[in-house]
């Protein structure tokens, strides 16, 4: 029986904007479902087989990177800046703006940004 050789690959993702370590961040082997998460200091571990050459690392919010196999890998994510319009956050799920019927209000990000909370949830709580 055979099995197939694999490379560890170990390593950090942190964010450009604070060096901070992301949580959650996605690294999986391109061309495949083989991958794994980050952990609450940024790192992870991942078995690749051998006949890979790149991982994509990604994270909500942040520009996918596309980087080759090697046994350490540190990685920074700069932010995506494109704005989402037009889409609306709904107690159950999400709807284009034009789907919507109801009553809603609407938030501009200047005012969440200028609230000191650890969650969103919080920074919306009394706005609307």
């Amino acid at each position: 029986m055979a099995n197939a050789q694999t490379t560890k690959v170990t390593g950090t993702v942190i964010s450009a904007e604070d060096n901070e370590p992301i949580i959650g961040a996605s690294i999986v082997v391109k061309g495949t479902t083989i991958g794994t998460v980050t952990d609450f200091n940024g790192a992870f571990s991942l078995d690749v087989p051998s006949s890979a050459k790149t991982l994509v690392v990604s994270f909500v919010g942040m520009k996918a990177q596309e980087i080759g196999v090697k046994p350490k890998v540190n990685v920074v994510l700069e932010g995506d800046n494109q704005m989402l319009d037009e889409v609306m956050i709904v107690a159950y799920g999400t709807a284009k703006k034009s789907a919507f019927t109801g009553s809603a209000a609407t938030i501009k990000s200047e005012k969440i940004t200028s609230r000191q909370t650890s969650n969103v949830t919080n920074a919306l709580s009394g706005q609307v």
